[in-house]
C-alpha cells in the first residue's frame, strides 16, 4: 500500500493532502515518540516530518533501523541550529520544504516522491474567504525572521566592500538570498522575490566580486527590504472570495446590518467602522437575503419578527459557517425568544439600544469565530483518535496521544481547552490522568471528558470521583460526541470571557492575562526565543475623569483597548492591569522590537480624536520594555523592570516608549546620547527627532557639520554619540569632511556612522565606506527602514 506518514504537520495539512495525492493514504503521528511508533510497525512510502520532531529518538529509529523511508522534511526560516544541521547530515532528507508552509508545493513534492498524481488544486473559496488573510497572517508571525535575511545579504555586501568577505559567508548569503526569492513571493512580494533572485545569482556567480558587484549587492538588499516593509499584494493563486472588494473594503471582519430603520442602521454602521470592522446595510429581508454571497461575519438583525425575518435567520445559521447573529426588536416576548434561538440566534437585544451596546455585543462573537480551541484525546487505540479527530476537526484543533507517558509534555506543549481521556490505557490509565490534572492549581478548571467502553454504574462513579466533567460510550456517534464537545468548548468561552476580559476595552483582564504570560515565558525558555513585556499608562488620564466627566474617560480607555488590539499580533497578549494601564507581551521579541512596535501604537494614538462636551482632546501614553532574560526570568520580574522603565518616561517628559535600563544623561563628562542627528535640513531633523524621542532614543540635532565634529571631538568632547546619522550636503565642513575627523580622532571603532545622501553614484558611496562610514542611505528614505537601520547599529 501506498502511504504517507504526515509527522507533527499542522492538523489540517493530512487531510488536505489525502485529497490531493490521488492512489495514496496519509497517516499521521503528533509526537516523535508516535512517529517512531509507527515506523516499528510499517514502513511508509514517504516520511514527511517537521523538524521540531526530529529528536534523539526519531534520528536513532531513522539511522540504526532498517532502510529508512524517504524523508521530507519541514524546516523553520534561517539557518538551522547546528543539532539540527548534524541530524539533517545523518539522515539524507530526499526533499527540504521551508516554512510557511506552501502547501501546494507539498503536494507536488510528496506526489513525485510517492509515485502517484497529484489533483488538480481546488480553486473554490475557504468558508470564509481567508486564505490572503491567513497568508498575511503567517507574514506577520514571520517578518522578523524574513527580515533578518536581508541583514545577511547587507553583512555580505559590506564585508565585500571592505575586502573581508569569504568564501563561506558569501555561500551562506547566496542561501540566504535564495530563501528569500523562495519565500517572499508566496506573501505577496514578487518583487522583492525578483531582485533576492538576482542577489542570488550574483553571489552564485564563479567569479572574484569587485567594487561594483559589492555596491550593486547593496542595492539591491536595501530595495528588497524597502519592499518587504510595505504592504503585500495578494499572493497569486491565493485571491480572497471577496478580493472584488476595494482596498478600504479589504480590512476588518464584515458586518450585516439589518434595519428598516435607516437612522438607526447608519448609527450601527459608524459605530462599527469606528472599531474597524466592515459593514453591509439591508433594509428588509429579502435585500439582506441578496447579501448573504458576501460572506459576513457576523450579523444585526434589527426587523420586527415575521415568516421573512426568521427564515433569513435561520439561512443565516446555516452557512458554512455559520453567521452569528444578534437579534434586535422591539418585543420582549418569550416565544419570540424560543422562535429566535430555535432559528440558531445568538443574541437576543430589546429596542431602543445605544450602538454601542449593540456593537459591544456583536464583538465576542466575532472573536469567538476567529478562536479556535484546542482539544487534547488521550487513547491507546490510534483508529479512536483517527475517528476523534476526524469528527471534531470542523469544531477545534485536535492534538492526539497514544502514548498516555507523554501527557504532561503534550498538555504544555498543546495547552488545550479540553482534554479527551480513554479509562483503560497501559502504564498509566484514564483516571490517573485525570486526578493528576486536578491536582494542578493550572489545570483544575480544564474540562474534562471520558472516552470509555465500560458504562457499568461502578465505572461512571469512578469516572467523576476522579473529576471527570463528562463521558462518553464507545463506540462513540459522531455527532453526540461532536454535540458534547461544542457544548463544553462554549461554556468555557463563557466562562473564559466573564472571568478573564475587562468588560470596558475587551481586552484580557490581569488575571485573564497572567497565565497566558507566564506560558509565553516557559516557551520562551524552551525555545530560547526572546520576549517582551510592555508597560503603558495614559498620561494624565485623571485630568481627563475630571474635567470631561467618567463617561469620557471609558470611552478613552476602550478606544485604546482596541487600538492596541488592532496594532499587535493575535498571538501577542494584550491587557488591562488596572486604572489607565495596559500590558503587552509578545513573544519572540526583545527589548527594540517592543519599544518600536508601542511606539507606532503611540503614533497612531496620537492621532485620534476623543469628543465631549462639544469639545475635542486628544490624549498620549507612556510606556516601558523589558524582556526575556535580560531583564528577568519570570513575570513578577519583567514587570517590575518595564514598570520602572515608564515611570522613567513619565519624568522625561511623558508621551514616549523607552526600553528598561533607559536614563534622561546627567551629571559630569560628556553628555552620552543614542543618536546624534547632522542634518541641516530642519524639515528632515524635524521628523528624525520626533521619531526617535517616540521610540526612548536619546538623540540631538545640529545642523552644522563644523559643529558636530567640534561636539564629537578633541580632548574634552562635549557629547558621545553610539550613532551618528550624516548628511553628505553640509554647509561648510561636509559629511565626508566630519567622517574624516572622527576616524582621526578614532572614534569609529564605537561610534556608527549613517550616511545619509541624495546621490547614487557609486564612487560617493564608496568614499563614505572607505573614510569609515557604518551603512549608506539614500534620500528620500522611509522612516521605518532607516529607523531598522539605526536598531542594528545600536546593536552591533
Amino acid at each position: 500500500m501506498t502511504y504517507l506518514l504526515a509527522a507533527g504537520l499542522p492538523p489540517d495539512v493530512p487531510g488536505w493532502l489525502a485529497r490531493r495525492l490521488s492512489g495514496a493514504s496519509v497517516q499521521t503521528a503528533a509526537t516523535s515518540a508516535e512517529t517512531a511508533e509507527a515506523l516499528a510497525h510499517d514502513r511508509p512510502t514517504l516520511l514527511a516530518v517537521d523538524a521540531a520532531l526530529l529528536d534523539d529518538l526519531l534520528v536513532t529509529t531513522l539511522t540504526r533501523g532498517p532502510e529508512p523511508p524517504p524523508l521530507l522534511v519541514l524546516l523553520p526560516p534561517g539557518a538551522p541550529p547546528a543539532p539540527l544541521a548534524e541530524a539533517l547530515s545523518r539522515l539524507r532528507p530526499a526533499r527540504i520544504l521551508y516554512h510557511p508552509l506552501d502547501r501546494e508545493a507539498l503536494a507536488r513534492e510528496a506526489a513525485a516522491l510517492l509515485g502517484v498524481a497529484a489533483a488538480p488544486p481546488t480553486t473554490s473559496g475557504s468558508p470564509r474567504g481567508s486564505l490572503g488573510a491567513a497568508v498575511a497572517g503567517v507574514w506577520q508571525r514571520f517578518r522578523e525572521p524574513v527580515l533578518r535575511r536581508v541583514d545577511s545579504l547587507e553583512e555580505a555586501a559590506m564585508g565585500l566592500l571592505e575586502g573581508r568577505l569569504d568564501a563561506e559567508t558569501r555561500r551562506a548569503a547566496e542561501r540566504e538570498a535564495h530563501k528569500l526569492a523562495g519565500s517572499v513571493g508566496t506573501f505577496g512580494f514578487g518583487e522583492a522575490s525578483r531582485l533576492s533572485r538576482e542577489a542570488e545569482t550574483l553571489l552564485a556567480g564563479p567569479g572574484v566580486l569587485g567594487q561594483a558587484d559589492a555596491l550593486r549587492l547593496a542595492d539591491l538588499a536595501v530595495s528588497i527590504r524597502r519592499e518587504l516593509m510595505a504592504e503585500p499584494a495578494t499572493p497569486g493563486g491565493m485571491e480572497d472570495p471577496r478580493a472584488g472588494a476595494s482596498p478600504e473594503e479589504a480590512r476588518g471582519p464584515l458586518l450585516l446590518i439589518v434595519d428598516e430603520d435607516r437612522e438607526m442602521a447608519e448609527r450601527l454602521a459608524m459605530e462599527a467602522s469606528g472599531r474597524g470592522m466592515r459593514t453591509l446595510v439591508a433594509h428588509g429581508a429579502a435585500e439582506a437575503q441578496a447579501c448573504l454571497p458576501r460572506r459576513p461575519d457576523a450579523a444585526v438583525l434589527g426587523l420586527p419578527p415575521s415568516d421573512g425575518t426568521l427564515n433569513l435567520l435561520r439561512a443565516l445559521s446555516e452557512q458554512e459557517p455559520s453567521v452569528p447573529t444578534i437579534v434586535l426588536t422591539g418585543s420582549d416576548d418569550f416565544a419570540d425568544r424560543v422562535e429566535v434561538a430555535r432559528h440558531g440566534g445568538r443574541g437576543f437585544l430589546r429596542k431602543p439600544q445605544p450602538p454601542a451596546r449593540v456593537v459591544d455585543a456583536v464583538e465576542p462573537l466575532l472573536r469567538r469565530a476567529r478562536e479556535r480551541e484546542t482539544v487534547l484525546a488521550v487513547d491507546d487505540d490510534p483508529s479512536i483518535l483517527e475517528g476523534v479527530r476526524h469528527v471534531l476537526s470542523p469544531e477545534a484543533e485536535v492534538r492526539t496521544l497514544q502514548d498516555p507517558l507523554g501527557f504532561w509534555e503534550a498538555l504544555e506543549s498543546a495547552s488545550p481547552d479540553l482534554v479527551l481521556l480513554d479509562v483503560d490505557m497501559p502504564a498509566v490509565s484514564g483516571l490517573e490522568l485525570c486526578r493528576v490534572l486536578r491536582n494542578d492549581p493550572r489545570w483544575q478548571s480544564v474540562p474534562i471528558v471520558f472516552l470509555t467502553s465500560r458504562t457499568d454504574a461502578d465505572t461512571v462513579a469512578r469516572v467523576f470521583a476522579a473529576g471527570a466533567d463528562d463521558f462518553v460510550a464507545k463506540p462513540f456517534v459522531g455527532p453526540e460526541l461532536a454535540a458534547r464537545i461544542r457544548n463544553r468548548l462554549e461554556r468555557v468561552r463563557l466562562q473564559r470571557s466573564m472571568a478573564e476580559t475587562d468588560p470596558l476595552t475587551g481586552v484580557a483582564n490581569r488575571r485573564g492575562s497572567e497565565e497566558v504570560l507566564e506560558r509565553l515565558l516557559r516557551l520562551a525558555a524552551a525555545q530560547d526565543e526572546p520576549f517582551a513585556l510592555g508597560v503603558v499608562d495614559l498620561d494624565l488620564f485623571k485630568a481627563v475623569n475630571d474635567q470631561r466627566g467618567h463617561a469620557a474617560g471609558d470611552e478613552v480607555l476602550a478606544r485604546v483597548g482596541r487600538l492596541l488590539q488592532k496594532r499587535f499580533r493575535s498571538e501577542d497578549v494584550v491587557a488591562r492591569w488596572g486604572g489607565e494601564e495596559f500590558v503587552v507581551g509578545m513573544y519572540g521579541m526583545d527589548r527594540a522590537d517592543g519599544v518600536q512596535r508601542l511606539a507606532e501604537a503611540l503614533e497612531v494614538l496620537r492621532e485620534e480624536r476623543f469628543h465631549a462636551g462639544g469639545e475635542s482632546f486628544s490624549i498620549t501614553m507612556s510606556g516601558g520594555v523589558a524582556d526575556f532574560p535580560s531583564d528577568g526570568r519570570d513575570l513578577p520580574t519583567l514587570y517590575r523592570a518595564a514598570d520602572a522603565a515608564m515611570y522613567q518616561a513619565k519624568s522625561a517628559g511623558r508621551d514616549r516608549i523607552v526600553p528598561s535600563g533607559w536614563r534622561p544623561e546627567h551629571g559630569e563628562g560628556p553628555r552620552a546620547v543614542d543618536v546624534l542627528v547632522v542634518e541641516d535640513d530642519p524639515a528632515i531633523a524635524r521628523l528624525l527627532q520626533h521619531a526617535l524621542e517616540t521610540r526612548g532614543y536619546r538623540h540631538e540635532w545640529v545642523a552644522s557639520g563644523e559643529r558636530a565634529a567640534a561636539m564629537l571631538t578633541g580632548d574634552n568632547p562635549e557629547l558621545r554619540a553610539r550613532a551618528v546619522l550624516l548628511d553628505v550636503d553640509l554647509p561648510g565642513l561636509d559629511g565626508h569632511g566630519v567622517l574624516r575627523r572622527l576616524a582621526e580622532a578614532r572614534l569609529l571603532d564605537r561610534t556608527r556612522v549613517i550616511m545619509l545622501t541624495v546621490r547614487t553614484h557609486e564612487a560617493e558611496v564608496v568614499r563614505a565606506l572607505e573614510l569609515g562610514a557604518w551603512d549608506h542611505v539614500s534620500k528620500p528614505f522611509s522612516v521605518p527602514v532607516l529607523l531598522q537601520r539605526i536598531r542594528r547599529a545600536l546593536r552591533a
